[in-house]
């Protein structure tokens, strides 16, 4: 990911520095993966995402972040939201449906 493309993403989260690791919590929200991005991890071209359906009636969207930063490699699971919208869209990055990764690796053993 180029990193003069953040600028253009939503310049209010520059002013939140936001850490985050797995062994504190499940998923994190939006800053963090800014955060992430501004201190020059890349962000792969593939984010995959899971739907967890509240009630059955409120839908939860996580999207899984593949970051790399020399040789360390994080997956990072974020809330979506109006902003990871627009990186998406921006970076022009392919979503996959987990669910999809998961039966379609299932047809192929």
């Amino acid at each position: 990911m180029e990193q003069s493309n953040l600028i253009n993403l939503h310049y209010a989260y520059m002013t939140m520095v936001r850490h985050w690791h797995a062994q504190s919590e499940p998923y994190t929200g939006a800053d963090a993966l800014f955060t992430a991005l501004d201190n020059g991890w890349d962000m792969d071209n593939v984010v995959t995402y899971k739907e967890f359906w509240q009630a059955g009636m409120r839908r939860i969207v996580v999207c899984y972040f593949t970051l790399r930063r020399d040789a360390e490699v994080l997956t990072m699971p974020v809330i979506y939201n109006p902003y990871v919208s627009r990186l998406i869209r921006t970076m022009h990055v392919e979503t996959v449906r987990v669910e999809n990764m998961e039966s379609n690796r299932a047809d192929v053993g």
